[in-house]
């Protein structure tokens, strides 16, 4: 029972770990997780069909070791398979690729993990006295292993190690349970599973190789995060996904969106503080704050702020507070002039950040006259255009006052859309065009959005018991992965 469990530790291993081995060429969007579940279940019910049948052929202790010396050697393939998978598979599209991808690598393993626990039962009942009670103890067994490897894996394993290491070091693992069993079975030395466990081994204790000499990569638990520098810019990609990017010569972001978000300085010339959700590379923050504002940021992934401060020259004078963002409003009960939400994860806002719930939350920690700003990736116009447009029902619904404009040129029909919101007067005069913050604020004016009372009812409000928020970005996180996987595929396999 002992390897009933483990492997049901590696099957979680193996579905949490696997989420990583395509999110960076994939992104995190729903169309990820939905690709995983699906592959998931589906394999480990073909695993259960087959063992089950397997089970009545060869009720034997070799069979069962053999399973686990398949599902080792799978395993151990993963890693070297990833990168000619997710190539061979862009063709197919975002949500066709990452379900072909997920079914090809860890497809195969989760079968043969799922018919593990038909042979356990068959070798563990004595007869139809106790196959109940024996089936009931497996798959409880294997239950309380999953449990263990979802815990160890995202608490422990993917914070600490590299992916590939994680998923040799499953492999060796099953290949010893599965040399163990032949030694048992046979009293032979399984010399070949206990070569091939030995391989993973090494593999996991290796120094880890740097295949691109100006890609910095580190795994959080949040996601994959990585410093990629070119001729003039360094970027900031999370789980593939370009956060932040910045002009090396300057240590100033290179982005429109960010420059045009400093309008909140001239509605509100007298602010003294601020306060960013969603840190980044710490651009925002870094803009504010040569404006005279002292800026205090929110960031729920501790690794964000490491990177910010070594790999962009974040220093504050504001703190940086580690968590999330509503939680952190409710647990410092202060008033910020501005308040800007620039939260990403991966390609994806965190829908529970753009709910009237939320919006109500930060209006009570804005000063009576505070400027709300909000940043959010949308298609747009047309029919996938939903997004922004709730956003902006949502946010009228929390405060009188609401502007609305595209921050910055638009790619593929995608653009940063920037929201205004403010209990006081949002009219200021277009700034001089005396530098590029100020060309891009004048850019961003003259792009301001007016959706038609129609229009915006036909979209929701936002809200905690209903925020399909997700669903709506599902076009504009697909049309966003292309054009990264376009831009820097070499970056997104790394």
């Amino acid at each position: 029972m002992a390897s009933v469990f483990l492997s049901g530790a590696v099957c979680l291993v193996l579905e949490i770990a696997g989420s990583r081995l395509i999110a960076p060429f994939y992104g995190s969007s729903i169309y990820t997780w939905s690709a995983m579940i699906t592959v998931t279940l589906v394999a480990l019910a073909i695993g259960y069909a087959w063992g089950g049948r397997l089970a009545d052929r060869y009720p034997h202790l070799t069979q069962f070791a053999r399973l686990l010396t398949a599902a080792g050697l799978t395993l151990a393939a993963i890693p070297w398979l990833r990168s000619p998978v997710l190539t061979a598979s862009l063709p197919l599209g975002i949500r066709l690729g990452a379900l072909a991808s997920a079914c090809v690598l860890i497809g195969p393993t989760l079968t043969l993990l799922g018919s593990l626990g038909p042979v356990a039962v068959r070798l563990t009942a004595t007869g139809a006295a106790d196959s109940g009670r024996r089936s009931g103890d497996t798959w409880a067994i294997s239950t309380a292993g999953s449990v263990a490897g979802a815990m160890l894996t995202g608490f422990v394993l993917i914070p600490m190690f590299p992916i590939s290491k994680i998923l040799f070091a499953a492999a060796a693992l099953l290949l010893a349970l599965g040399a163990l069993g032949s030694w048992l079975s046979s009293r032979a030395l399984p010399l070949g599973e206990l070569a091939a466990c030995a391989a993973c081994l090494c593999l996991v204790v290796r120094p880890t190789a740097v295949p691109n000499s100006n890609l910095v990569a580190r795994e959080s638990a949040y996601g994959r995060i990585a410093v990629f520098d070119t001729a003039d810019h360094r970027y900031l990609l999370v789980n593939g996904t370009s956060q932040s990017v910045m002009e090396k010569k300057n240590g100033e972001s290179q982005s429109q969106y960010v420059h045009a978000l400093e309008w909140s300085r001239a509605l509100r010339p007298k602010a003294a503080r601020a306060l960013v959700i969603g840190l980044g590379a710490g651009l925002l923050p870094k803009a504010l704050e040569r404006r005279g504002l002292v800026v205090d940021s929110i960031e729920i992934d501790p690794a964000i702020e490491e990177t910010a401060r070594k790999n962009f020259g974040f220093k504050p004078r504001g703190r940086v507070l580690i968590g999330d963002g509503r939680a952190l409003l409710r647990l410092h009960p202060e008033t910020w002039d501005l308040i800007f939400l620039d939260a990403f994860g991966s390609e994806s806002p965190p829908t529970h950040l753009f709910t009237l719930e939320a919006f109500a939350q930060v209006r009570e920690r804005l000063t009576p006259d505070g400027v709300f700003a909000v940043n959010l990736i949308s298609i747009t116009s047309g029919p996938n255009d939903r997004p922004w447009k709730s956003v902006f029902r949502t946010l009228s619904a929390s405060f009188p006052h609401v502007r609305v404009f595209i921050g910055g040129d638009s790619n593929s029909e995608l653009a940063n859309i920037l929201f205004f919101a403010s209990a006081g007067s949002l009219d200021a005069q277009t700034p001089p065009a005396s530098d590029r913050v100020s060309k891009d604020i004048a850019l961003m004016i003259s792009r301001e959005l007016s959706p038609s009372p129609a229009a915006l009812d036909e979209v929701p409000i936002l809200s905690d018991d209903f925020a399909p928020l997700d669903a709506m970005v599902a076009a504009t996180s697909s049309r966003w992965r292309r054009l990264l996987q376009q831009a820097m595929p070499e970056v997104l396999l790394n």
